[in-house]
């Protein structure tokens, strides 16, 4: 019968979140095994236990935050208008920033070494954003724009609506969920507008008229 664990669930859950909780209130530099083990009330050997050392906390905190947007952005239904699902996936990245709001900050890496595991749960969220918005572009839905970087610049959209709302730049609850829904409809209206089509217009015309002077 091998010895029974000495640092269990507990002990970790309350070691990740006095982790997460000066992680929020101070950054990763105030992070350390004797603070983190002081504010969980335990001691350092159960840091180095059940994380191995400071970057392993750190990893383990990514990866809950990483796990957490995973969790909600599968549980978004697939419709049959690929884009009725991107206001429930916006939403969706909504929900995990605030379920665990000390946590966001290290979502994406901030002061820590992403382990493959961890980076792969990134892609997990994002690839699910992905697959729906490569349905809209074979139906025509976003203006010509390659859905990788129509992925990209939605990150980039949620990820500043979250950073603004935890720290109460928004308003109340139910007025910042109605601006994160506004910014992706405007979003999308632009690239119904299709500038790379545009884009694309102009710049034949351009060379046409270019041959019609040198001829």
């Amino acid at each position: 019968m091998g010895r029974p664990r000495e640092h269990g669930d507990q002990t970790r859950d309350a070691l990740l979140s006095a982790a997460a909780a000066v992680l929020h209130s101070e950054g990763p530099a105030a992070i350390s095994v004797r603070r983190v083990a002081d504010e969980a009330g335990t001691s350092t050997r159960a840091v180095y236990s059940l994380f191995g050392d400071k970057s392993g906390l750190l990893t383990a905190l990514a990866h809950e935050a990483a796990e957490i947007m995973r969790r909600h952005h599968e549980a978004v239904p697939e419709e049959d208008d690929p884009v009725d699902e991107l206001p429930g996936l916006v939403l969706a990245y909504r929900a995990a920033a605030l379920e665990r709001p000390h946590l966001y900050g290290i979502y994406l890496g901030e002061g820590v070494d992403l382990d493959h595991d961890t980076q792969a749960l990134y892609y997990r969220s994002f690839d699910r954003v992905l697959r729906t918005l490569r349905r809209a572009a074979a139906s025509g839905r976003l203006g010509g724009h390659d859905p990788v970087d129509v992925g990209r610049h939605l990150w980039a959209l949620v990820h500043g609506l979250a950073s603004l709302e935890l720290k109460g730049f928004l308003g109340d609850p139910a007025r910042a969920r109605q601006l994160w829904l506004e910014s992706l409809a405007a979003t999308l209206r632009g690239y119904a507008d299709s500038p790379v089509r545009r884009e694309r217009h102009n710049d034949a015309h351009d060379r046409r008229g270019a041959a019609a002077r040198t001829s």
